[in-house]
């Protein structure tokens, strides 16, 4: 659920999401100056949206050992290395990126992803506050500072939190994720089911979004709507049955129970 960004050479913060199109054309990409840091780092997004990360990670540290001074590189570099587990090596290079630009706000939202991973949730909030001071407008911030709010039983703050990134973008399917767990958290179910149907709509492909909003239905006494849901769910994401299929044996005992 937490959101770091990968980041273009010369041009603003973008996630790898936007990439997949372009990753599909890779084969197509020529480095027109073997040379130019700047192109072996945006390479590597394309090659990191098309699931090379051992390719992307390759071009990362090209872009490097040419400019060692390219922010962008070791941003990169960090997320692709927070995304195969490397904490240490992630840390790193967010730190670097710091280095070079002690105002880049991406990158506190970066490192501080790493400390959440880390459980070290007082350096993790300290760098979320500063990304959020030196960019108010960026809801993915708000997004994963508002999950690590969940995590450390900050209920009220997680939900401002969400709130704020949906707010800022209406899109932001992670932050509804989380606004719903807050409020199933909080026996909320209407609205709890109000996010995971807004979750569907902005992802009709999520299984899981499916599989949960059939457990909230279930506990609603809407067996039918749940019967629904949890179909799609099998459909889409089969590998979930055997959780799903545990939790609904256990919410309808709990029915029974309370008669």
């Amino acid at each position: 659920l937490p959101q770091a960004n990968l980041r273009r050479s010369g041009q603003g913060w973008r996630s790898s999401r936007e990439f997949n199109d372009e990753a599909s054309n890779l084969d197509h990409i020529k480095l027109l100056d073997p040379l130019a840091a700047g192109a072996y780092s945006d390479r590597a997004l394309a090659r990191y949206g098309r699931g090379d990360i051992e390719g992307a990670l390759s071009d990362c540290e090209m872009a490097i050992s040419i400019n060692p001074g390219l922010a962008e590189a070791y941003n990169n570099r960090g997320t692709l290395r927070w995304a195969k587990g490397d904490l240490v090596g992630a840390l790193s290079d967010y730190n670097r990126v710091i280095e070079i630009d002690p105002r880049d706000a991406d990158a506190y939202n970066n490192r501080a992803n790493v400390m959440v991973d880390r459980g070290d949730f007082e350096a993790a909030f300290v760098d979320f506050n500063k990304s959020v001071a030196l960019n108010p407008r960026n809801a993915k911030v708000y997004c994963n500072r508002g999950h690590a709010r969940r995590i450390k039983g900050d209920v009220d703050g997680a939900l401002a939190d969400f709130d704020r990134s949906i707010e800022i973008n209406r899109h932001l399917v992670e932050a509804y994720i989380g606004r719903a767990l807050v409020r199933y958290d909080r026996h909320d179910l209407d609205r709890t089911l109000s996010d995971l149907s807004r979750v569907i709509e902005l992802d009709p492909k999520s299984g899981r979004a499916y599989g949960t909003r059939g457990l909230v239905r279930l506990q609603q006494g809407h067996d039918a709507e749940a019967e629904q849901d949890f179909e799609m769910c099998f459909k889409l994401d089969p590998d979930l049955r055997p959780k799903l299929e545990q939790s609904i044996q256990i919410i309808k005992k709990e029915r029974a129970a309370r008669g």
